[in-house]
């Protein structure tokens, strides 16, 4: 059997990628053989080796691209990898309907630090946390099967823990704007009593959500009141924005403790 012939037969079967050393073994060649062969039909954007051993099969619908999307293939690409995954942060925000900042980026939780992906026209990024097998999550369909996504209310914390990849508080208030609609009041207090996420993080999510433009203060106020015994302390909203009181007016909310050291101007 040809290597074309195994991209033809693990397509039939609805697999659009293959390990280098099973492929090895169905076709009875050597490894140098199977990389050459591989190595042809990466040139003719027939295939794209993506991580280690793990080959995507590019259909000819997505040839002009040279990959396939990134949540076409991130299930398969992870349990290969054997590392729990979400897709995360802004990615999640699209999938809940908060599609107004289409990310550059496909965004990906998982437990240990990984290398970022870039081929062709995809760029998977990585980010960790130590205790997201915690958060909750949902299977969503994708069209070569399903894929596992942060809920709505583990992404609304995201956004505040992940402000970086979040592209910053603006565009966190445009997201939470939108993805309010999505948002279990009840499920979110239950998440922000369970411990995933600090303290600092809740006051954040909180005092976005109660900015008169996000129009999230029912949310907001289910939140407070779900977590007023904790102890806040204040915390700047940008945590890598440097403050210096003597310099610039203090500005703060008292409710939630929040130092607004950046302003948050919503882009819809």
């Amino acid at each position: 059997m040809r290597l074309i012939d195994y991209i033809a037969e693990r397509q039939e079967n609805g697999k659009l990628w293959f390990i280098k050393s099973e492929a090895m073994e169905r076709l009875g060649c050597t490894m140098d053989a199977l990389q050459q062969a591989i190595y042809d039909l990466t040139k003719k954007k027939r295939l794209a080796p993506i991580r280690g051993q793990f080959v995507l099969i590019v259909p000819f619908n997505y040839t002009s691209w040279g990959v396939l999307p990134a949540d076409h293939f991130i299930d398969p690409l992870m349990k290969y990898l054997e590392l729990p995954y979400y897709i995360a942060v802004l990615s999640a925000g699209q999938i809940h309907g908060a599609a107004h900042q289409k990310p550059m980026q496909f965004q990906v939780m998982t437990n240990t630090r990984l290398q970022n992906i870039k081929c062709n026209r995809i760029y998977i990024r990585f980010l960790q946390s130590h205790n997201m097998t915690r958060a909750p999550t949902q299977r969503i369909m994708v069209q070569t099967g399903y894929a596992i996504a942060a809920t709505p209310e583990t992404t609304a914390f995201d956004l505040c823990k992940y402000y970086k990849a979040a592209g910053y508080w603006s565009n966190i208030g445009t997201v939470l704007m939108e993805l309010i609609e999505v948002v279990d009041s009840k499920k979110l207090c239950q998440l922000a009593t369970s411990g995933v996420y600090s303290t600092a993080v809740i006051q954040r999510l909180g005092y976005v959500l109660s900015l008169p433009e996000i129009a999230g203060t029912a949310i907001a106020e289910d939140l407070y009141n779900a977590v007023q015994t904790r102890h806040f302390r204040l915390v700047p909203l940008n945590p890598g924005q440097e403050f210096i009181e003597e310099l610039e007016p203090l500005k703060k909310d008292d409710k939630w403790q929040i130092l607004i050291n950046e302003d948050i101007e919503v882009d819809l």
